[in-house]
């Protein structure tokens, strides 16, 4: 979710109004707005700004939580050159790799009170067709993880079989050593305090295993090996917040409960929502113990109700070369091919398919919604899968795409109904708890 303030919600909630975008550039003074910032009535001390920038074209983000990977666009930002001012800056300063930030605001909102809408790198910077105007292209700065690691951290050798770096910990925690210490990234590029408290004792997820040790002995694509060996067989997926950190989210839901932060219904979207499934997975194939050259132990997992009920088998496979039998390799699969079970096996009462999603256009008023927060879904029109009437109020939903029109005040989002609708927070116990531990028909997750 964007964070936001008072005033410029009160603005957002305004059927009437025009946005205002500014777009800054790491170690520029000037900035860039959409508007004549003091002319709108934005108050407080202003920067100094020019009001040559274009309506920006934002940056789509969208996740597979099924193959733990990330799809994410580039912000294109198109700023007038007014009297070769952007041409004497771009051929006299070295921009690319500054940090670009998008911000948007409203007339009549002091400019503190500006929000950030995205933060990437610039990549490329290069004059439009007839040379009236320069467009800047930026990227999130996930691109970094897109590295290929070669030489051992410690001793800055390369990594071979005779100088292997020996990697083991929680998924959290490798995510972090590879990060910040096999690429050297700043601390600020993450979002740490996210990624470690899935690793907390209190949401129980990680902190019970360390089922990872991988003996890295040749170069290798570090976002590749996350996504092939820690997310998938993990279930984590990477997501790039608004301020630009690589952050992390689970598929499972936190231990203190699914809190919807915004709630969508016929009044902010702008048509009715595209229902589709997602195919049911129903067998899980987990191979680890890897000697160098092969696994050695491959283990099943099937969901008998899902395979009675729909009578085929959709395999998902994982391979990590990190898991071990010594650190607790199966019970860490058997966990994670009931988390994956739980769903897109198409089990919860009522479903009778595979996971729901539902693509939604609404207006630009919920642009503050980002990918990997949860959401509810009313609309009067729309079917209920879950019972075959017409209608669904308040159905939990996890966005897993999100595509920014800024040009034409409109938001594209993809959702996935992942059954979380009703679901307890976790059981806290308390001094003379006397609750039973129950598996099958029990508040478990």
């Amino acid at each position: 979710m964007i964070s936001t303030n008072t005033n410029w919600d009160a603005k957002n909630a305004l059927m009437a109004k025009q946005p205002i975008y500014a777009m800054e550039i790491a170690g520029q003074t000037t900035v860039y707005t959409t508007a004549d910032l003091a002319a709108a009535g934005v108050t407080g001390t202003l920067p100094t700004y020019q009001p040559w920038l274009m309506t920006p074209q934002g940056a789509a983000q969208s996740i597979d939580p099924v193959q733990a990977r990330s799809t994410l666009g580039e912000l294109q930002c198109d700023v007038v050159d007014v009297g070769g001012a952007i041409r004497t800056l771009v051929g006299t300063t070295v921009l690319g790799g500054e940090t670009l930030t998008l911000l948007a605001g409203w007339p009549g909102i002091a400019w503190s009170e500006f929000v950030v809408v995205q933060t990437y790198q610039i990549y490329k910077i290069v004059p439009a067709s007839g040379y009236g105007r320069w467009t800047f292209y930026a990227r999130d700065w996930q691109l970094l993880t897109k590295k290929t690691l070669a030489v051992h951290p410690e001793n800055g050798g390369l990594l071979t079989q005779d100088n292997p770096w020996y990697l083991s910990g929680t998924p959290c925690e490798i995510v972090q050593a590879l990060a910040l210490y096999g690429l050297g990234l700043d601390a600020g590029r993450l979002d740490i305090d996210g990624i470690q408290a899935l690793d907390s004792p209190t949401e129980g997820i990680y902190s019970p295993w360390r089922p990872f040790l991988f003996a890295l002995t040749e170069p290798f694509t570090v976002l590749q090996f996350l996504e092939t060996e820690i997310f998938k067989p993990s279930g984590l997926y990477a997501v790039v917040t608004p301020e630009g950190k690589i952050s992390l989210r689970s598929w499972r839901p936190p231990a203190a409960g699914v809190s919807p932060v915004f709630a969508f219904d016929q009044d902010n979207m702008t048509k009715l929502p595209e229902i589709d499934r997602l195919e049911v997975v129903n067998e899980v194939v987990f191979r680890y113990d890897y000697d160098g050259s092969a696994y050695e132990q491959e283990v099943y997992f099937l969901e008998a109700t899902s395979l009675t009920t729909y009578g085929r088998t959709t395999q998902w496979v994982v391979e990590s070369k990190g898991l071990r039998s010594e650190w607790g390799a199966y019970g860490f699969a058997q966990w994670a091919a009931g988390r994956l079970f739980r769903r897109l096996a198409g089990t919860p009462t009522g479903l009778r398919g595979g996971c729901p999603t539902a693509k939604i256009e609404a207006f630009l008023a919920t642009a503050t919604v980002w990918v990997g927060d949860y959401v509810t879904l009313s609309h009067p029109l729309m079917p209920d899968l879950l019972t075959g009437s017409l209608g669904v109020s308040n159905r939990v939903y996890e966005v897993i795409a999100r595509d920014p029109d800024y040009a034409q005040g409109k938001m594209q989002y993809t959702r996935l109904d992942t059954g979380l609708t009703g679901l307890p927070a976790a059981y806290q116990w308390g001094a003379g708890s006397a609750r039973p531990l129950v598996i099958g028909t029990g508040t478990w997750y």
